[in-house]
């Protein structure tokens, strides 16, 4: 499963959702949707308003592959 990095990215920058979707125009709670790893999809166009703003140069360090357990 792709899982996006952007909760500890944000901690890190020291950003909240609102503040992200304010420099972005990306709704605040399709942010932390996606904070929460609750979204389904992520559009191209997110993803790049998202890199640019938080200064993200390469997209593995938004987003990883986590193997699932398949015994749950």
């Amino acid at each position: 499963m792709l899982r996006l990095k952007l909760r500890e990215i944000m901690f890190e920058k020291r950003w909240n959702a609102r503040e992200l979707s304010e420099a972005t125009g990306i709704r605040w709670n399709s942010i932390n949707d996606m904070m929460e790893n609750q979204s389904k999809r992520w559009t191209v166009e997110n993803l790049e308003k998202i890199m640019e703003v938080l200064e993200i140069e390469d997209i593995s360090d938004l987003i990883e592959y986590v193997k699932e357990d398949a015994s749950v």
